[in-house]
């Protein structure tokens, strides 16, 4: 389903939602986001490398008088009602968690009188795209619009940070934020998170001849039920030994041990501390290299580096699962696939893949036979696309 398609859905869905009509009808257009280069590092003040594309969080909603947000959504059963004076604790088996999330954040910061009604539909869901982040950015917004806020892009990252770190407890960084809400067609973002700021990195000529490629491994992931806050907090015990080890005093992120004290200390820290270490070690100079690699069109560079960034995911973080591990091992092996790795947490959902543009087709084919014969469970929701670039969130 096309944009078109989809902002079209959701405004037929509100109408049929409320039984009535509805005026005026907005849209938030929150993208989904790539990260060929920088996992598991944003959350350590790391440096990312971030893209959006052509999947969304799509929320058709009207304003009310009323202080309350009544939701109803495509992709889940049953509707939700949430008080704009107390969203109410969180629940992680209710998809209505992001809407809540956005209330409690932006009532920390502003007044809200106004609420709304709406219908949010998603292209993919739990699929490691980052379409928490969408969704959430996409109530936000929402709120916002219904009740004259202005927020500049800095601060929505903020709100959405604390939606996800402070609600949902869910200690990631302020990659899929920023990307979602900085990104620009045909372009790769350069961001500093430890700083939060932003460089935009043009697509250069040689990239044309390629396509980033989705693989959808059939099973989605919820990551506060996966291990992902102990990694996070693995990373910040290694931070504080390595800070002491080099007498820095008190350090809580490793962005903030210079790579001298990794090199003269690192090898002093038991696992699974030392192992964290190395992989955002590694991957900042991945990422610093694949920058390079992509402004000067060296695909070939690009690609062996997200093979890397993936190796040591699986390695050095200790992320992954049978299934996401046995997709990127056959995506890796395919002719015409440049490179590969997680998309997101890497406990389920997708595969990243950068491909010659004339092998797409063939390695869509090649990779779905492959991975179905291995995995016949996935059959009923596996699926692969391409993704392209798109610009970041759109107020319509």
């Amino acid at each position: 389903m096309d944009l078109v398609e989809l902002l079209q859905l959701t405004e037929h869905k509100l109408l049929e939602f409320t039984g009535r009509a509805v005026d005026p009808i907005q849209h938030v257009v929150a993208p989904y986001r790539i990260c060929p280069l920088g996992a598991h590092i944003d959350h350590q003040g790391g440096p990312v490398l971030g893209r959006t594309i052509n999947a969304h969080s799509v929320l058709a909603f009207s304003g009310t008088d009323r202080p309350v947000m009544t939701l109803a959504s495509g992709n889940y059963p049953g509707s939700a009602t949430i008080s704009l004076k107390d969203p109410g604790a969180v629940s992680h088996d209710r998809w209505d968690r992001y809407a809540r999330g956005a209330v409690y954040a932006l009532a920390r910061n502003h007044q809200l009188t106004r609420g709304l009604v709406g219908f949010v539909q998603g292209t993919l869901p739990g699929g490691g795209l980052s379409s928490s982040a969408s969704v959430g950015l996409a109530y936000i917004v929402a709120l916002a619009a219904v009740n004259d806020l202005s927020l500049g892009l800095p601060e929505r990252v903020e709100l959405d940070r604390q939606l996800e770190n402070d609600y949902l407890g869910l200690q990631n960084g302020v990659l899929d934020q920023t990307t979602i809400l900085y990104g620009r067609a045909a372009c790769m973002l350069s961001i500093n998170t430890r700083q939060r700021s932003v460089t935009v990195v043009e697509d250069p000529p040689a990239a044309s001849a390629f396509s980033f490629v989705v693989f959808y491994s059939g099973f989605s992931r919820e990551l506060t039920s996966t291990a992902f806050n102990q990694r996070v907090d693995e990373c910040r015990q290694a931070a504080s030994r390595l800070a002491r080890l080099a007498g820095l005093g008190d350090k809580q992120q490793l962005a903030d041990i210079p790579d001298s004290a990794w090199r003269d200390h690192g090898h002093r820290l038991p696992d699974p501390h030392r192992q964290r270490a190395q992989h955002f070690f590694s991957e900042v100079a991945r990422v610093e290299r694949g920058r390079e690699a992509w402004r000067d069109g060296d695909m070939q560079q690009f690609g062996r580096l997200m093979n890397e960034s993936c190796a040591s995911s699986i390695e050095s973080y200790e992320s992954g699962s049978e299934e996401i591990i046995g997709l990127q091992n056959i995506i890796s092996k395919t002719r015409g696939v440049l490179g590969s790795r997680f998309s997101g947490g890497g406990y389920g959902g997708c595969v990243l893949a950068l491909v010659e543009i004339e092998a797409v087709a063939r390695v869509q084919d090649e990779v779905r036979e492959l991975y179905l014969s291995a995995f016949p469970e996935a059959r009923d929701n596996f699926e692969s696309f391409v993704a392209q670039s798109e610009g970041g969130l759109q107020l319509i």
